[in-house]
Protein backbone atom coordinates (compact mmCIF):
# COMPACT_ATOMS: atom_id res chain seq x y z
CA UNK A 1 0.00 0.00 0.00
CA UNK A 2 1.17 3.60 -0.58
CA UNK A 3 2.64 5.33 2.48
CA UNK A 4 3.67 8.97 2.85
CA UNK A 5 6.93 9.59 4.65
CA UNK A 6 9.05 12.45 5.94
CA UNK A 7 12.71 11.83 6.67
CA UNK A 8 16.29 13.10 6.57
CA UNK A 9 18.81 11.79 4.06
CA UNK A 10 22.56 11.29 4.53
CA UNK A 11 23.30 14.88 3.53
CA UNK A 12 20.92 16.24 6.17
CA UNK A 13 18.24 17.31 3.70
CA UNK A 14 14.56 16.97 4.52
CA UNK A 15 12.90 14.43 2.24
CA UNK A 16 9.20 13.86 1.63
CA UNK A 17 7.64 11.34 -0.67
CA UNK A 18 5.62 8.19 -1.18
CA UNK A 19 6.76 4.59 -0.81
CA UNK A 20 5.06 1.27 -1.55
CA UNK A 21 5.23 -1.17 1.37
CA UNK A 22 3.07 -3.77 3.13
CA UNK A 23 3.15 -1.89 6.44
CA UNK A 24 4.94 0.93 8.26
CA UNK A 25 7.64 -1.36 9.64
CA UNK A 26 8.56 -2.56 6.16
CA UNK A 27 8.54 1.03 4.90
CA UNK A 28 10.85 2.04 7.78
CA UNK A 29 13.38 -0.65 6.83
CA UNK A 30 13.21 0.24 3.13
CA UNK A 31 13.83 3.92 3.88
CA UNK A 32 16.80 3.11 6.11
CA UNK A 33 18.23 0.95 3.31
CA UNK A 34 17.96 3.96 0.99
CA UNK A 35 19.86 6.16 3.44
CA UNK A 36 16.80 8.04 4.71
CA UNK A 37 16.09 8.25 8.43
CA UNK A 38 12.27 8.37 8.74
CA UNK A 39 10.68 11.02 10.95
CA UNK A 40 7.08 10.09 10.20
CA UNK A 41 5.31 7.45 8.11
CA UNK A 42 1.58 7.75 7.47
CA UNK A 43 -0.99 6.01 5.35
CA UNK A 44 -2.08 7.94 2.29
CA UNK A 45 -5.71 8.94 2.66
CA UNK A 46 -8.19 7.83 0.03
CA UNK A 47 -8.96 11.44 -0.74
CA UNK A 48 -5.33 12.08 -1.65
CA UNK A 49 -4.98 8.71 -3.38
CA UNK A 50 -7.72 9.62 -5.82
CA UNK A 51 -5.83 12.84 -6.52
CA UNK A 52 -8.96 14.95 -6.45
CA UNK A 53 -7.16 18.12 -5.42
CA UNK A 54 -3.76 17.29 -6.83
CA UNK A 55 -2.58 19.48 -9.64
CA UNK A 56 -2.41 17.65 -12.95
CA UNK A 57 0.98 17.32 -14.62
CA UNK A 58 0.75 18.83 -18.10
CA UNK A 59 2.26 17.35 -21.25
CA UNK A 60 4.60 20.36 -21.40
CA UNK A 61 5.98 19.58 -17.93
CA UNK A 62 6.41 15.90 -18.73
CA UNK A 63 8.06 16.76 -22.05
CA UNK A 64 10.48 19.18 -20.41
CA UNK A 65 11.28 16.62 -17.69
CA UNK A 66 12.03 13.86 -20.22
CA UNK A 67 14.26 16.12 -22.32
CA UNK A 68 16.14 17.18 -19.17
CA UNK A 69 16.54 13.52 -18.21
CA UNK A 70 18.02 12.84 -21.63
CA UNK A 71 20.50 15.70 -21.28
CA UNK A 72 21.53 14.70 -17.75
CA UNK A 73 22.06 11.07 -18.78
CA UNK A 74 24.12 12.08 -21.83
CA UNK A 75 26.32 14.19 -19.53
CA UNK A 76 27.28 11.06 -17.58
CA UNK A 77 24.88 11.07 -14.60
CA UNK A 78 23.18 7.87 -13.53
CA UNK A 79 19.39 7.66 -13.88
CA UNK A 80 18.76 7.83 -10.12
CA UNK A 81 21.05 10.84 -9.74
CA UNK A 82 19.36 12.57 -12.70
CA UNK A 83 15.95 11.93 -11.14
CA UNK A 84 17.18 13.36 -7.85
CA UNK A 85 18.44 16.52 -9.59
CA UNK A 86 15.11 16.99 -11.38
CA UNK A 87 13.08 16.39 -8.22
CA UNK A 88 14.87 19.29 -6.54
CA UNK A 89 13.86 21.57 -9.41
CA UNK A 90 10.23 20.44 -9.69
CA UNK A 91 7.62 23.02 -8.70
CA UNK A 92 4.62 20.78 -9.34
CA UNK A 93 4.04 18.57 -6.29
CA UNK A 94 2.55 15.79 -8.40
CA UNK A 95 5.63 15.74 -10.61
CA UNK A 96 7.91 15.86 -7.56
CA UNK A 97 6.11 12.90 -5.99
CA UNK A 98 6.26 10.94 -9.27
CA UNK A 99 10.00 11.53 -9.73
CA UNK A 100 10.72 10.46 -6.15
CA UNK A 101 8.59 7.36 -6.61
CA UNK A 102 10.45 6.40 -9.80
CA UNK A 103 13.82 6.98 -8.14
CA UNK A 104 12.93 4.90 -5.07
CA UNK A 105 11.49 2.08 -7.20
CA UNK A 106 14.67 1.88 -9.30
CA UNK A 107 16.84 1.93 -6.16
CA UNK A 108 14.84 -1.05 -4.86
CA UNK A 109 15.80 -2.96 -7.99
CA UNK A 110 12.61 -2.62 -10.00
CA UNK A 111 12.75 -2.49 -13.81
CA UNK A 112 12.90 1.00 -15.31
CA UNK A 113 9.67 0.67 -17.26
CA UNK A 114 7.88 -0.68 -14.18
CA UNK A 115 9.07 2.27 -12.08
CA UNK A 116 7.83 4.82 -14.61
CA UNK A 117 4.51 3.00 -15.00
CA UNK A 118 3.96 3.08 -11.24
CA UNK A 119 4.24 6.89 -11.25
CA UNK A 120 0.99 7.03 -13.31
CA UNK A 121 1.75 10.37 -14.96
CA UNK A 122 3.93 9.23 -17.87
CA UNK A 123 2.33 8.22 -21.19
CA UNK A 124 1.82 4.56 -21.96
CA UNK A 125 4.00 4.63 -25.07
CA UNK A 126 6.97 5.82 -22.97
CA UNK A 127 6.56 2.84 -20.64
CA UNK A 128 6.54 0.50 -23.63
CA UNK A 129 9.56 2.20 -25.17
CA UNK A 130 11.46 1.89 -21.89
CA UNK A 131 11.11 -1.88 -22.12
CA UNK A 132 13.54 -1.52 -25.02
CA UNK A 133 16.06 -0.06 -22.58
CA UNK A 134 15.75 -2.77 -19.95
CA UNK A 135 19.50 -3.32 -20.30
CA UNK A 136 20.13 0.41 -19.71
CA UNK A 137 21.14 1.18 -23.32
CA UNK A 138 19.96 4.21 -25.30
CA UNK A 139 17.99 5.55 -22.34
CA UNK A 140 18.85 9.14 -23.18
CA UNK A 141 17.69 8.71 -26.78
CA UNK A 142 14.38 7.16 -25.71
CA UNK A 143 13.72 9.99 -23.26
CA UNK A 144 14.64 12.49 -25.97
CA UNK A 145 12.29 10.91 -28.53
CA UNK A 146 9.39 10.70 -26.05
CA UNK A 147 10.01 14.25 -24.81
CA UNK A 148 10.17 15.70 -28.32
CA UNK A 149 7.00 13.83 -29.29
CA UNK A 150 5.08 15.23 -26.31
CA UNK A 151 6.55 18.64 -27.10
CA UNK A 152 5.20 18.44 -30.64
CA UNK A 153 1.78 17.46 -29.32
CA UNK A 154 1.85 20.38 -26.88
CA UNK A 155 2.92 22.79 -29.60
CA UNK A 156 0.13 21.59 -31.87
CA UNK A 157 -2.39 21.99 -29.05
CA UNK A 158 -1.06 25.48 -28.28
CA UNK A 159 -1.21 26.50 -31.95
CA UNK A 160 -4.77 25.25 -32.27
CA UNK A 161 -5.77 27.00 -29.05
CA UNK A 162 -4.18 30.32 -30.02
CA UNK A 163 -5.65 30.19 -33.53
CA UNK A 164 -9.15 29.45 -32.28
CA UNK A 165 -9.18 31.80 -29.29
CA UNK A 166 -10.49 34.83 -31.18
CA UNK A 167 -13.16 32.92 -33.19
CA UNK A 168 -14.23 31.11 -30.02
CA UNK A 169 -14.57 34.41 -28.15
CA UNK A 170 -16.65 35.92 -30.94
CA UNK A 171 -18.73 32.75 -31.16
CA UNK A 172 -19.34 32.70 -27.40
CA UNK A 173 -20.43 36.35 -27.27
CA UNK A 174 -22.58 35.84 -30.37
CA UNK A 175 -24.28 32.82 -28.79
CA UNK A 176 -24.98 34.76 -25.62
CA UNK A 177 -26.51 37.56 -27.70
CA UNK A 178 -28.54 35.03 -29.68
CA UNK A 179 -29.86 33.41 -26.50
CA UNK A 180 -30.89 36.81 -25.12
CA UNK A 181 -32.65 37.69 -28.37
CA UNK A 182 -34.40 34.32 -28.56
CA UNK A 183 -35.53 34.26 -24.94
CA UNK A 184 -36.51 37.90 -24.43
CA UNK A 185 -36.85 39.87 -27.68
CA UNK A 186 -38.38 37.53 -30.26
CA UNK A 187 -41.18 36.12 -28.00
CA UNK A 188 -42.34 39.66 -27.12
CA UNK A 189 -42.38 40.72 -30.76
CA UNK A 190 -44.21 37.49 -31.67
CA UNK A 191 -46.87 38.10 -29.02
CA UNK A 192 -47.39 41.67 -30.23
CA UNK A 193 -47.75 40.49 -33.84
CA UNK A 194 -50.20 37.81 -32.73
CA UNK A 195 -52.30 40.45 -30.94
CA UNK A 196 -52.50 42.36 -34.26
CA UNK A 197 -53.51 39.17 -36.03
CA UNK A 198 -50.36 39.08 -38.13
CA UNK A 199 -48.52 35.94 -39.11
CA UNK A 200 -44.85 35.59 -38.13
CA UNK A 201 -42.23 35.60 -40.91
CA UNK A 202 -40.69 32.22 -41.79
CA UNK A 203 -37.26 33.18 -40.38
CA UNK A 204 -38.81 34.08 -37.03
CA UNK A 205 -40.80 30.82 -36.96
CA UNK A 206 -37.61 28.83 -37.58
CA UNK A 207 -35.80 30.70 -34.81
CA UNK A 208 -38.64 30.06 -32.34
CA UNK A 209 -38.68 26.40 -33.34
CA UNK A 210 -34.92 26.12 -32.75
CA UNK A 211 -35.24 27.83 -29.36
CA UNK A 212 -37.92 25.33 -28.29
CA UNK A 213 -35.75 22.48 -29.52
CA UNK A 214 -32.81 23.72 -27.46
CA UNK A 215 -35.09 23.97 -24.43
CA UNK A 216 -36.22 20.36 -24.85
CA UNK A 217 -32.60 19.32 -25.31
CA UNK A 218 -31.74 20.58 -21.82
CA UNK A 219 -34.54 18.43 -20.38
CA UNK A 220 -33.22 15.34 -22.17
CA UNK A 221 -29.56 16.09 -21.37
CA UNK A 222 -29.39 13.80 -18.26
CA UNK A 223 -30.82 10.91 -20.31
CA UNK A 224 -28.30 11.54 -23.07
CA UNK A 225 -25.46 11.50 -20.55
CA UNK A 226 -26.70 8.19 -19.12
CA UNK A 227 -26.97 6.77 -22.65
CA UNK A 228 -23.42 7.85 -23.50
CA UNK A 229 -22.17 6.26 -20.27
CA UNK A 230 -23.89 2.97 -21.11
CA UNK A 231 -22.55 3.02 -24.67
CA UNK A 232 -19.07 3.67 -23.34
CA UNK A 233 -19.27 0.52 -21.22
CA UNK A 234 -20.77 -1.63 -23.99
CA UNK A 235 -18.58 -0.49 -26.92
CA UNK A 236 -14.96 -1.64 -26.70
CA UNK A 237 -12.02 0.75 -26.80
CA UNK A 238 -10.87 -0.98 -29.98
CA UNK A 239 -14.19 -0.21 -31.69
CA UNK A 240 -14.11 3.42 -30.56
CA UNK A 241 -10.54 3.84 -31.82
CA UNK A 242 -11.54 2.36 -35.19
CA UNK A 243 -14.39 4.88 -35.46
CA UNK A 244 -12.04 7.69 -34.41
CA UNK A 245 -9.72 6.91 -37.32
CA UNK A 246 -12.63 7.51 -39.71
CA UNK A 247 -13.24 11.04 -38.41
CA UNK A 248 -12.01 13.55 -41.02
CA UNK A 249 -8.86 15.44 -40.06
CA UNK A 250 -8.53 14.08 -36.50
CA UNK A 251 -8.42 10.44 -37.59
CA UNK A 252 -5.76 11.00 -40.24
CA UNK A 253 -3.57 13.08 -37.91
CA UNK A 254 -3.81 10.41 -35.20
CA UNK A 255 -3.01 7.71 -37.77
CA UNK A 256 0.11 9.52 -39.03
CA UNK A 257 1.36 10.19 -35.50
CA UNK A 258 0.86 6.54 -34.51
CA UNK A 259 2.75 5.02 -37.44
CA UNK A 260 5.47 7.65 -37.03
CA UNK A 261 5.91 6.70 -33.37
CA UNK A 262 5.88 3.00 -34.29
CA UNK A 263 8.71 3.56 -36.81
CA UNK A 264 10.69 5.58 -34.25
CA UNK A 265 10.28 2.97 -31.52
CA UNK A 266 11.27 0.17 -33.91
CA UNK A 267 14.37 2.11 -34.97
CA UNK A 268 15.45 2.62 -31.35
CA UNK A 269 14.85 -1.05 -30.59
CA UNK A 270 17.03 -2.16 -33.49
CA UNK A 271 19.78 0.32 -32.59
CA UNK A 272 19.71 -1.11 -29.06
CA UNK A 273 20.64 -4.49 -30.47
CA UNK A 274 17.30 -6.11 -29.73
CA UNK A 275 16.31 -8.88 -32.19
CA UNK A 276 13.77 -7.84 -34.81
CA UNK A 277 11.03 -10.19 -33.56
CA UNK A 278 11.20 -8.82 -30.02
CA UNK A 279 11.63 -5.25 -31.30
CA UNK A 280 8.34 -5.54 -33.20
CA UNK A 281 6.51 -6.70 -30.07
CA UNK A 282 7.89 -3.81 -28.02
CA UNK A 283 7.30 -1.21 -30.73
CA UNK A 284 3.70 -2.28 -31.16
CA UNK A 285 3.11 -1.19 -27.58
CA UNK A 286 4.05 2.39 -28.48
CA UNK A 287 0.88 2.69 -30.60
CA UNK A 288 -1.87 4.38 -28.60
CA UNK A 289 -4.71 3.46 -30.95
CA UNK A 290 -6.07 0.09 -29.78
CA UNK A 291 -7.51 -0.80 -33.20
CA UNK A 292 -4.17 -0.36 -34.96
CA UNK A 293 -2.39 -2.22 -32.18
CA UNK A 294 -4.81 -5.14 -32.50
CA UNK A 295 -4.24 -5.31 -36.26
CA UNK A 296 -0.50 -5.64 -35.64
CA UNK A 297 -0.81 -8.59 -33.28
CA UNK A 298 0.85 -11.73 -34.58
CA UNK A 299 3.34 -9.98 -36.89
CA UNK A 300 6.22 -11.57 -34.97
CA UNK A 301 4.92 -15.06 -35.82
CA UNK A 302 4.57 -14.13 -39.48
CA UNK A 303 8.15 -12.84 -39.49
CA UNK A 304 9.37 -16.04 -37.87
CA UNK A 305 7.85 -18.02 -40.76
CA UNK A 306 10.34 -16.46 -43.15
CA UNK A 307 8.41 -13.50 -44.52
CA UNK A 308 10.24 -10.22 -45.00
CA UNK A 309 9.37 -7.27 -42.80
CA UNK A 310 7.81 -5.32 -45.66
CA UNK A 311 5.64 -8.34 -46.58
CA UNK A 312 4.50 -8.66 -42.98
CA UNK A 313 3.59 -4.97 -42.83
CA UNK A 314 1.72 -5.19 -46.14
CA UNK A 315 -0.29 -8.19 -44.93
CA UNK A 316 -1.63 -6.25 -41.92
CA UNK A 317 -3.32 -3.66 -44.13
CA UNK A 318 -2.38 -0.97 -41.62
CA UNK A 319 0.54 0.77 -43.29
CA UNK A 320 0.38 2.95 -46.43
CA UNK A 321 2.25 1.87 -49.61
CA UNK A 322 5.00 4.49 -49.12
CA UNK A 323 5.74 3.12 -45.64
CA UNK A 324 6.02 -0.43 -47.01
CA UNK A 325 8.18 0.61 -49.98
CA UNK A 326 10.63 2.48 -47.75
CA UNK A 327 10.89 -0.50 -45.39
CA UNK A 328 11.48 -2.81 -48.37
CA UNK A 329 14.23 -0.51 -49.67
CA UNK A 330 15.84 -0.44 -46.23
CA UNK A 331 15.81 -4.23 -45.99
CA UNK A 332 17.39 -4.69 -49.42
CA UNK A 333 20.02 -2.01 -48.93
CA UNK A 334 20.87 -2.90 -45.32
CA UNK A 335 19.75 0.55 -44.13
CA UNK A 336 16.54 -0.30 -42.29
CA UNK A 337 17.27 2.00 -39.34
CA UNK A 338 17.88 4.97 -41.65
CA UNK A 339 14.66 4.29 -43.57
CA UNK A 340 12.71 4.02 -40.33
CA UNK A 341 14.11 7.40 -39.30
CA UNK A 342 13.00 8.81 -42.65
CA UNK A 343 9.52 7.30 -42.20
CA UNK A 344 9.24 8.79 -38.72
CA UNK A 345 10.13 12.26 -39.97
CA UNK A 346 8.00 11.96 -43.11
CA UNK A 347 4.73 11.09 -41.37
CA UNK A 348 5.37 13.58 -38.60
CA UNK A 349 5.60 16.27 -41.27
CA UNK A 350 2.47 15.03 -43.00
CA UNK A 351 0.50 15.24 -39.76
CA UNK A 352 1.84 18.74 -39.06
CA UNK A 353 1.05 19.83 -42.63
CA UNK A 354 -2.59 18.81 -42.22
CA UNK A 355 -2.81 20.55 -38.86
CA UNK A 356 -1.24 23.76 -40.21
CA UNK A 357 -3.62 23.85 -43.17
CA UNK A 358 -6.74 23.44 -41.07
CA UNK A 359 -5.56 25.96 -38.50
CA UNK A 360 -5.26 28.56 -41.28
CA UNK A 361 -8.63 27.50 -42.67
CA UNK A 362 -10.46 27.35 -39.31
CA UNK A 363 -10.51 31.09 -38.54
CA UNK A 364 -12.12 32.35 -41.77
CA UNK A 365 -14.51 29.37 -41.80
CA UNK A 366 -15.64 30.00 -38.22
CA UNK A 367 -16.07 33.71 -38.93
CA UNK A 368 -18.19 32.87 -42.00
CA UNK A 369 -20.43 30.56 -39.95
CA UNK A 370 -20.77 33.16 -37.20
CA UNK A 371 -21.64 35.84 -39.76
CA UNK A 372 -24.32 33.62 -41.28
CA UNK A 373 -25.88 32.79 -37.91
CA UNK A 374 -25.85 36.40 -36.73
CA UNK A 375 -27.34 37.58 -40.05
CA UNK A 376 -30.13 35.01 -39.75
CA UNK A 377 -30.92 36.05 -36.17
CA UNK A 378 -30.92 39.75 -37.08
CA UNK A 379 -33.18 39.05 -40.06
CA UNK A 380 -35.59 37.06 -37.88
CA UNK A 381 -35.83 40.02 -35.49
CA UNK A 382 -35.98 42.83 -38.07
CA UNK A 383 -38.71 41.23 -40.19
CA UNK A 384 -41.30 41.11 -37.37
CA UNK A 385 -40.43 44.68 -36.39
CA UNK A 386 -40.97 45.74 -40.02
CA UNK A 387 -44.29 43.90 -40.10
CA UNK A 388 -45.30 45.58 -36.84
CA UNK A 389 -44.34 49.07 -37.98
CA UNK A 390 -46.20 48.55 -41.28
CA UNK A 391 -49.33 47.52 -39.42
CA UNK A 392 -49.13 50.57 -37.15
CA UNK A 393 -48.79 52.97 -40.12
CA UNK A 394 -51.84 51.46 -41.76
Amino acid sequence: MPLLYTGIDKEGNLRKGKIEAQDKATAYRLLLAQGIKPISIEEESRFLRKEIIRKRVSDEEISFTLIQLSLLLSSGLSLTKALEVLSKQADNKSLLSALNLVKESIERGEAIHSAFKKAEIFPEFLVEMLKVAERGENLEEIFSIAGEFLQRISEVRARIFSSLTYPAFVLATSLISIVIVIKFVVPKIASVLASFGKELPLATKILLFVSKGIGYLFYFLPFLLVLLFLLRNTISRERLDMLFLKIPLFGKVSYFFNISRFAGSLRISLLSGIPLVKALALSRGSITNQYLRKRLEGIEEELSKGMSLSQVFKKTGVFPPLFINLVSSGEKGGELERMLSLIEELYDRQAMRIISFWIRFAEPLSMLIIGFVVAFVVLSVILPITELSTGIKR
